[in-house]
């Protein structure tokens, strides 16, 4: 393999901010990820804490995670969290197959990054991924992108089930089926195909939920490195995240006027916030009748968006202490609940999730926590070698590939352009309006009506002209189409969709091809210090 780390910036402004000019948005936050005094600092700050809530929280963890079949290094990292360790912690949605790319590379940089703070701050620190299993966004999960020749192919999973149901509530469809049918058509039948094929099927038909068979294929692929898996719906968890949903509960209007003041900060120095403030809302969720309910708080009562459903504000506090169970927070106390139960050094995020943590710093407060340090994520683009000989052999600079290479593509037209009818067309309308204002001009003497006719006559002839170039340029890109069509082959697999590659393909179709060992290359490519992108050629 060949790893080529080249500078690209996100087109979140924000996000690009706090890697780029991170004074510029410093307020927002409560260390920077850049200097390594912070480091120390916050290892500092999280000093001590609640013991018997560590010996539970280990507890559950372990459980969770031999049930998806963790191996000795996690088991010895949860171990480390009981008897105090500090965690670096990652998350995501439980994606179908794991999801997008970015997942995979969450995780290896959260790994990678405790293992270099182990040894830089002599103090064990430990991997944690927090399984999204709350969520209810089903058309968020339900599809994977498998790289093809003829560009992304998108598989997916039926619309979701009527209603909003936690991920970790729903179980694996029997369409999972399927879906994997679809995906050996997509792969080619070489290398490692049909033994990820049997490992996607034993997986989900042993996995009772979505969540669970996302923690499976997760635990499989990077429990080596001692990954620790967090499911936040564990009942354990729940009770020990009841003091945060009892106070969002009793302090509800703080809480989202915290988040408004919040925006209007950020907005104030030019950004756009990640999330609007909403009148009313709790930032929690209750489970009524099964489904995830958004609450709100109106007319000194609570209630869900329709307001079909009311509980009195006495009466709701009361059932958060004593049913924690039905409770589960949304994007803005998530991260709250994650510092609650894990000693977080560093949380590993996107750039959205940059962008929401740039409005929790007061809300943090307001619970009695301090925000993490933010680090930015890995960004990765796979090369697999017939493309790297297809951008050797047009002179593709890997410069180009975080943009895309439709650009390029226009570029290499031009220049393949021997007779220039770009600018001779751009010549020729110039000439051709110049010449006939003058003869409008001239014949408006004999009748001033002669002026609109020749205006529109103008229009016409000009389309004409459009045309021919149109044709002309369809017939020199059929010169060239050998070149577009490996180009646009190349932009494909490097920029589909108009996105960065990670963003769009799923791990498995790289897998299939290339084997379990692909996941050591890319491991080994991960440089947490740096923050564009990693071009990584594959042998």
């Amino acid at each position: 393999m060949r790893v080529q780390e080249i500078a690209a910036s996100y087109p979140q402004a924000l996000a690009r901010a706090y890697i780029e000019n991170f004074p510029g948005v410093s307020r927002f936050f409560a260390y920077n990820p850049h200097r390594q005094q912070d480091f120390m600092v916050r290892c500092h700050d999280l000093t001590g804490g609640d013991k018997q809530n560590r010996l539970q929280l280990a507890m559950a963890l372990k459980e969770f995670n031999q049930s998806l079949g963790c191996g000795a290094a996690t088991r010895q990292n949860i171990d480390l969290l009981a008897n105090g360790a500090l965690a670096v912690v990652t998350g995501q949605q439980p994606g179908i197959l794991t999801g997008p790319l970015y997942t995979i590379y969450k995780a290896m940089g959260a790994i990678k990054l405790a293992g270099q703070l182990t040894q830089r701050l002599n103090r064990p620190v430990v991997p944690v991924f927090w399984i999204g299993a709350d969520d209810h966004d089903f058309a968020e999960v339900n599809h994977i992108y498998v790289p093809t020749s003829q560009g992304p192919q998108r598989i997916s999973l039926p619309d979701r089930p009527a209603g909003r149901f936690s991920l970790g509530h729903l179980p694996v469809p029997p369409e999972i089926t399927l879906l994997l049918e679809q995906l050996e058509q997509l792969t080619p039948p070489v290398g490692w195909q049909q033994p990820g094929l049997q490992l996607l099927r034993e997986t989900s038909r042993t996995s009772e939920d979505l969540a669970r068979w996302f923690g499976r294929l997760m635990t499989y692929l990077l429990g080596d490195y001692g990954l620790v898996l967090v499911n936040p719906l564990l009942p354990p968890l729940r009770r020990l995240s009841a003091g945060v949903f009892h106070r969002a509960i009793t302090t509800a209007p703080e809480v989202n006027n915290l988040l408004t003041m919040a925006c209007a900060r950020v907005t104030d120095l030019g950004f756009k916030p990640q999330v609007q403030s909403e009148p009313g809302k709790v930032h929690l969720f209750i489970y009524w009748q099964g489904q995830r309910v958004a609450l709100y708080f109106r007319n000194g009562q609570f209630c869900n968006r329709e307001a079909t459903i009311t509980w009195e504000a006495g009466e709701l506090a009361e059932l958060s202490l004593a049913r924690p169970e039905l409770f589960s927070p949304d994007v803005i106390l998530r991260p709250v609940v994650q510092e609650v139960l894990l000693p977080v050094l560093a949380y590993v995020g996107g750039p959205g999730e940059i962008g929401y943590f740039a409005l929790l710093g007061e809300i943090f407060k307001h619970f009695g926590q301090t925000m993490p340090i933010i680090f930015p994520r890995p960004n990765l683009t796979l090369v697999e070698p017939l493309v790297a000989k297809l951008m050797a052999k047009y002179q593709v600079p890997a410069a180009e590939i975080p943009g895309g290479v439709a650009e390029f593509i226009t570029r290499y037209l031009q220049q393949a352009d021997q007779v220039g009818f770009k600018t001779k067309f751009n010549d020729f309308r110039k000439t051709l309006a110049e010449h006939q204002r003058r003869l409008v001009k001239e014949i408006a003497g004999i009748d001033p009506r002669l002026k609109g006719i020749g205006q529109d006559n103008l229009r016409r002839l000009m389309r004409l002209v459009n045309s021919l170039e149109e044709k002309v340029n369809k017939r020199h890109r059929k010169n060239n189409e050998v070149a577009v069509r490996q180009l646009t082959k190349v932009n494909h697999m490097v920029h589909p969709l108009d996105q960065w590659q990670e963003r769009v393909y799923n791990i498995f179709p790289y897998l299939m091809k290339y084997g379990p060992e692909i996941l050591k290359d890319i491991y080994q490519a991960i440089n947490p210090a740096h923050h564009g992108q990693v071009i990584l050629f594959l042998d």
